[in-house]
Formats: structure tokens, sequence, C-alpha cells
């Protein structure tokens, strides 16, 4: 549910919005710990359904133990390491061709869903999550040669946070976070008070500022940036990214046209990103 929430027109208010604000503003009142148990549901439950795609053969998959559950994690090849981060409702599965054509140039790959999604354990999830999920993966190889990251949509924000001086492949990068994130939010009628609840449930819980982890404020601490935008995103704004690339030397930008939010990940410009990842 969450998903047509973070990927909707928040421009739009219909007659659902006003019979949303009323009933949420209501429940807040009378039941505010119900109502406070549905709106997180309703907001950090992943979208469930995403397609089943066969692991492929030259890859394994195991499940790694964490504080927060199991991490399904796929590996595959030999070499220098290219980790990739997915977004939020998406799933490792959606960077199998990149990664069976980066074992092909001789590195190796490590992929994983993120808590609450795909083959990992967890129901609910947020960017906190996402972000301690990517530095458990990353403690699991710290003795091995990490050769970049690539990322997508929220991912882009885990993996800044995640890691200095890291070399990476943003795949539609999101930056103005945290205000486009409220705008939806809001948009959809629920109450204020119950938002800002869960909010600082979350930050409380996992000792963070949504505020301050914005991908914006990290770029400075990376290392090298390739970035690839599609012109006709409408979830993350592709003008969002040309205002950072200006302001960043070691940033860089290809773009599509017609792949949206998610064709892009497989576009010709993220492979072409990728190899100039990998012969740096």
């Amino acid at each position: 549910m969450s998903s047509k929430i973070y990927f909707s027109d928040s421009g739009k208010k219909s007659m659902s919005y006003h019979l949303t604000r009323s009933v949420s503003s209501l429940m807040a009142k009378v039941a505010p710990k119900t109502s406070l148990k549905a709106t997180r549901k309703l907001l950090l439950t992943p979208a469930a359904g995403r397609k089943e795609v066969a692991l492929p053969k030259n890859m394994q998959s195991r499940k790694l133990a964490t504080p927060y559950g199991g991490l399904n994690l796929v590996e595959g090849g030999s070499g220098p390491k290219v980790i990739f981060t997915h977004g939020w409702s998406g799933g490792v599965s959606q960077f199998y061709p990149l990664m069976e054509k980066v074992m092909e140039q001789g590195f190796s790959v490590v992929g994983f869903d993120h808590y609450g999604h795909g083959q990992s354990d967890g129901k609910i999830a947020n960017l906190p999550l996402f972000i301690k999920g990517l530095k458990h993966v990353l403690a699991e190889h710290k003795d091995d040669q990490i050769k970049g990251i690539v990322s997508h949509s929220m991912g882009t924000i885990s993996a800044v946070n995640a890691i200095e001086r890291g070399r990476h492949v943003m795949i539609a990068p999101t930056f103005d976070f945290y205000n486009s994130f409220q705008e939806r939010i809001y948009a959809t009628g629920i109450a204020n008070q119950l938002v800002e609840k869960l909010l600082n449930e979350v930050e409380t819980e996992h000792d963070m500022v949504f505020k301050s982890l914005q991908a914006e404020f990290h770029l400075g601490k990376q290392e090298h940036i390739l970035m690839v935008h599609d012109k006709e995103d409408k979830f993350a704004p592709y003008q969002h990214t040309l205002q950072q690339v200006a302001q960043h030397d070691h940033a860089s930008l290809l773009s599509t046209q017609g792949q949206g939010h998610g064709r892009v990940i497989n576009s010709p410009q993220t492979w072409q990103a990728i190899r100039q990842l990998i012969d740096i």
C-alpha cells in the first residue's frame, strides 16, 4: 500500500483525501494507539507481489543473520566486489541482468533484499532500516575489496549514508527526500499528528533523524559518483539531480528519456555508468 503513497501524484486531492482526513483525525483522538498502529502498517509496509524471478545459475543465495532478522543475500563471481542495493518495494532480482554482466567482466557481485522485501525477514521497512541493512552487508564483506556500489531510488540514500569515500552508480537518485516524502503522505489525508508520531517513533528507535539522512547532505563525502536519471521520472525529480551534479565536481550524469523510474535500471546508460565504475 505504501508504494501507492510514495509513488503517487501528490498534487491531486480527491474525495478519498477528505474522507481519510476526517476519519484519521477522529481516530487519532479517540483511539491513538490503534490509529498509530494502522498508520505504521500503511506507511511502512512495502508493496507485495513482485514477480518472482529465478536465481541465475551462476549465483548463490544465503541468509545473512542480523539483529533485525535475516537478509536474503545473493552472490556470484570472483574478484573485487560490486554491491547492489535496491529501492522501496524493489528487490535484488531487479539487478540480475546487471549483476551477470558485471561478473562477465571479471568481478564478483553482492545483492540483497532489504528488510521487509523479497525473501528477507521482516514485515515493515523504513529508511533507517535500509541504511542498517546495507551496513550489515558491507560489514560481512569488510575484508574484501569493494569496487563500488550500485543503488536505485531509496537505495541511493542508504548508500551515501552507509559508506564514505565510496564509488557509486546512483540510479534514479532521490534528493529532497524529506520534503517530498511529507508532501506525498500528507496528500493522502492522513492526520498530521499520526505521521509526526510515527516519524518520531522511527527516529527514536534507530537513533537517526530523517532530515539529516537526505542524500544531498552526504554527496561531498563520496569519492566518485555516476548518476543515471530519466528526464521523465515522476517519482524522483530529474531537476533535483541536475542541481546536485552542478554542485559537485566528482559527480556526473547520464540522462535517459522514456525509461521512467524503474526501467532505467537496465538501460544502456546504466550499464555504461557501471562500466565506467569498474574501469576506474
